[in-house]
């Protein structure tokens, strides 16, 4: 046994699929002489490692060399985070709400604390977290 309770070990799980996602994504930029942002990188690591219950869903890498981490279930719930470097997030948050019949919508940039701000905003903290 390894003294891990189930959500820590599902924890672990995912953060080492980031991890294993951020070196291919390092790798495919490297063999196509494309981009890797290495602030953004970091930035990422900071969100996981103050965030250990974020949920692992798609990750990318921009063109500008930028890791961007998206989050949806449905064409109505929808969270992309664009890791910048220096503290920022661009982000992209779209909600449809139950009593509305459009997609509520936000972007903008800001702090990791903005960002989850974000996502308690427009109810999608189900998106973002175990």
């Amino acid at each position: 046994m390894d003294g891990l309770s189930p959500d820590s070990r599902h924890a672990n799980a995912d953060h080492e699929s980031w991890r294993a996602r951020i070196e291919e994504l390092r790798s495919y930029a490297a063999e196509d002489g494309e981009p890797f942002n290495e602030e953004s990188e970091r930035d990422l690591r900071a969100f996981l490692r103050s965030n250990p219950s974020v949920r692992k869903d798609a990750l990318v890498l921009v063109p500008n060399g930028n890791l961007r981490a998206v989050w949806r279930r449905d064409a109505g719930a929808h969270l992309g985070a664009e890791f910048r470097g220096g503290g920022v997030v661009q982000y992209v948050v779209f909600r449809r709400r139950s009593d509305a019949g459009q997609i509520s919508r936000a972007a903008g940039r800001d702090d990791f604390e903005g960002f989850k701000r974000q996502a308690a905003a427009f109810d999608l903290d189900f998106l973002l977290y175990e």
